[in-house]
């Protein structure tokens, strides 16, 4: 047997089978890319030739691997480890090739000579990505590997048990062994043994943790059920990790120089890439979030703690989250929220009490729609509604929130016939994955703020009103009232003739909504 330099596992399995192939299965940051990167350095220390195919980038490989205690680089340059990047347009280029055959001539010809000893192929999914020709990629994949003859490692980012994938066939059927890796929301992980070609002294799961300087590391129950990811778990002296998540480049120079001073900083804009990074040991993960990102930010958020991360996870933003965007985070599973404008040594404390105070798993909440959104155009992200079909948006809303909060502004435009230029406007202005909406009526255009209050109104509105002035278009008349606080007003706005009408029927939405038919106003 060969021995994977995991002692979890060589006392479990008695480590893997010389020139045989063993699947890593798991989400992202479940320690299977830890794994290959043990199972190769055991070989190097040996003074065996390693080789790994990856999509990952080679710095953060080697920033991963000095994390775990391992000097990847200087394995590199003296050409004992071999580190091959997919290319990022591998799967289309393979797709179109006549045969799969001269891709693997092609990474023959870049491993030269000296055959490796162990080998990893972290992961196998671009192959399958690669569209019909992935079927015959996967059997090339397993001639490509016995003819190496080399001990091997693949792993695949997801979980066999639920999605069978009937390309992976070859690569199961000749695996001497099967295992999966999941991690729950403490950050403490777990190997199954899906499937063990030979004999092993147990096909109980095993549970384990990856620490600094040591990598994959045996745990017991007790230590398990008592293990909480914050700073008092750290070694002595050890820095905290934060992850840095800013797909824009929001966040100023001068807030990541003092939150350096403080923590081991690791700064992504790339989702993948800080999946990880979760794998190695973060603290807190930072999110920066924009007007137009707050639904991919709360998706993000709960794929975080699907994937078990048990990180403080704090939202950074130079605009006020509405409440019910901060109700919506809270219920994904994000801890803190900060404003990126505070002075930088605020927003530095505040890290560090977030990651202290630690996360407390909850339930993960299933993703939340509002129940009506802007409609889409043709040419144009969206387009505004008439005024019968905004009121009917407006009565769904409230029919699907148990207490409706939200404000109506009403902009009325002094030059006649500018009522279509205003509504456009004022849907750049509006947060539409927040749940507003923008309509346009004869005078001019009435914008529903979901959850907003009178004070929140404010940006918006001068935003409004600046485009309009710069645009040359005169001023506006801006009218503004808020449910249920002023209802009747609220009735006004929506629709000025129609006032009696409407008020009986926001008194039907809040008391019996059944009698509305679907909770559409009936208005003329």
């Amino acid at each position: 047997m060969i021995a994977t330099g995991i002692a979890a596992i060589d006392e479990r399995l008695g480590g893997f089978m010389p020139q045989r192939t063993h699947v890593l299965t798991g989400a992202p940051g479940t320690g299977k890319t830890v794994t290959a990167l043990e199972f190769l350095y055991n070989g190097i220390e040996k003074g065996e030739r390693a080789v790994i195919l990856t999509h990952d980038d080679p710095d953060d490989l080697i920033a991963e691997g000095r994390f775990l205690g391992m000097d990847l680089e200087k394995s590199l340059l003296s050409e004992q480890l071999v580190l091959l990047r997919f290319q990022l347009d591998f799967s289309r280029r393979f797709s179109r090739a006549t045969g799969p055959e001269p891709a693997f001539e092609e990474l023959a010809r870049l491993l030269g000579d000296q055959k490796p000893s162990r080998i990893v192929i972290d992961s196998v999914a671009p192959f399958l990505e690669a569209g019909a020709a992935s079927g015959a990629a996967i059997t090339q994949l397993m001639s490509f590997l016995d003819s190496l003859g080399a001990t091997s490692v693949v792993t695949y980012p997801a979980d066999l048990a639920g999605m069978y994938d009937r390309r992976l066939e070859p690569l199961l059927q000749r695996a001497a062994a099967v295992l999966h890796f999941s991690a729950d929301q403490d950050r403490c992980c777990k190997i199954e043994l899906r499937k063990v070609r030979y004999e092993v002294q147990s096909t109980a799961p095993i549970a384990f943790t990856m620490q600094p300087g040591v990598g994959i590391t045996a745990l017991s129950e007790s230590a398990r059920q008592r293990r909480s990811n914050d700073v008092s778990s750290l070694p002595a002296g050890a820095v905290p990790r934060l992850l840095v998540i800013d797909p824009h480049d929001a966040l100023e120079a001068e807030v990541q120089a003092a939150l350096r001073e403080s923590f081991d900083v690791t700064v992504r804009s790339a989702v993948t890439s800080a999946f990880a990074d979760l794998s190695s040991g973060t603290s807190a993960v930072l999110v920066t979030v924009r007007r137009d990102t707050v639904n991919d930010v709360l998706t993000l958020v709960r794929e975080l703690r699907r994937a078990g991360s048990n990180a403080a996870i704090l939202l950074v933003s130079p605009f006020t989250l509405r409440s019910d965007d901060r109700a919506r985070a809270l219920r994904a599973g994000a801890d803190e929220f900060l404003d990126s404008t505070m002075h930088p040594r605020e927003l530095q404390v505040r890290v560090e009490h977030a990651i202290e105070r630690g996360h407390r798993p909850g339930t993960i909440a299933e993703l939340e729609v509002p129940v009506v959104t802007q409609p889409t155009g043709t040419e144009d992200p969206h387009v505004a509604m008439d005024g019968h079909a905004f009121r009917n948006a407006v009565a769904a809303h409230m029919s699907g929130d148990r207490a409706a909060f939200f404000t109506i502004v009403r902009l009325t435009p002094s030059r006649a016939g500018t009522a279509h230029s205003l509504a456009r406007q004022a849907l750049h202005a509006i947060r539409v994955d927040s749940g507003d909406l923008v309509g346009e009526v004869e005078q001019g255009a009435v914008v529903y703020l979901h959850c907003a209050r009178r004070k929140d109104v404010g940006p918006f509105v001068e935003r409004v009103r600046d485009e309009w002035r710069r645009a040359g278009n005169g001023e506006l008349d801006i009218a503004m009232a808020t449910y249920p606080a002023e209802e009747a007003q609220v009735s006004t706005l929506l629709d000025a003739r129609a006032t009696r009408a409407i008020k009986p029927n926001l008194e039907l939405l809040r008391g019996d909504e059944r009698s509305l038919g679907g909770g559409q106003l009936p208005l003329s």
